[in-house]
C-alpha cells in the first residue's frame, strides 16, 4: 500500500512540475537564441559584445572598444537591429508613455511602452529602442528597471566620453595656454 501510495506521489509532483520546468527551458532557448542573433549581428558589424542583457523578445548589448550599444528584437513577425555610437550621443533618457483609464471612481494607470531615448550631439536627432511596448506583451516583466539601470550604464560611459575629450583637448594645446 505505501509502495502505490509513493509511486502516485512522484507522479504527481512530476506532472505538477513538468509544465514549469518546460516553460523555463523553453525561455532559456528563446534567451540564448536572441544572445546568439545578436553576436553574430555585432561580429558581422567588426564589434566585441562586451556587456550584455537578454529580456524576451530582446538583448541589449555594448562594444566597450567601439563604445557601441546594439538593440536587437526578435519576434514572429520582425527581426530588429539597432545600434548607437555614444561618441555622437549627448543625453540618454528612458521614456514611459502612459494610460490613464478611469473605472469608475478608480483611476488606472496603464503603461504603453518603455524605451530608451538617445538624443545626438549634431541636429538633435533621436533613436530609441522599444523595450516594451503595449501591444506586443500586455504586462511589462522588468523592462521599467532594467532601462533604468542601462541609462545609468550609459551615462557612465557618456560621462568617460566627455571626460576623455576634454583631456585630449588640453593635451593638444601648445604648451603656453596648457
Amino acid at each position: 500500500m505505501e509502495t502505490g501510495m509513493i509511486v502516485i506521489s512522484t507522479l504527481l509532483i512530476t506532472l505538477c512540475a513538468l509544465p514549469f520546468i518546460l516553460v523555463y527551458g523553453s525561455t532559456k532557448k528563446k534567451e540564448i537564441l536572441l544572445k546568439m542573433g545578436l553576436e553574430a549581428l555585432i561580429k558581422k558589424d567588426n564589434g566585441h559584445l562586451t556587456d550584455y542583457v537578454v529580456s524576451y523578445p530582446f538583448a541589449l548589448g555594448f562594444d566597450r572598444t567601439t563604445k557601441h550599444i546594439y538593440f536587437y528584437k526578435k519576434n514572429q513577425e520582425e527581426v530588429l537591429f539597432q545600434k548607437v555610437k555614444l561618441n555622437e550621443v549627448k543625453a540618454c533618457e528612458v521614456q514611459k508613455e502612459k494610460k490613464h483609464i478611469k473605472n469608475g471612481k478608480q483611476n488606472n494607470e496603464i503603461v504603453q511602452s518603455v524605451a530608451l531615448v538617445f538624443t545626438y550631439t549634431k541636429g538633435n536627432t533621436v533613436e530609441q529602442f522599444k523595450l516594451y511596448d503595449f501591444d506586443d506583451s500586455s504586462q511589462p516583466n522588468g523592462e521599467m528597471d532594467l532601462a533604468v539601470a542601462w541609462k545609468q550604464k550609459i551615462e557612465v560611459l557618456l560621462s568617460e566620453n566627455v571626460s576623455a575629450l576634454v583631456e585630449s583637448k588640453t593635451e593638444n594645446r601648445p604648451p603656453e595656454l596648457a
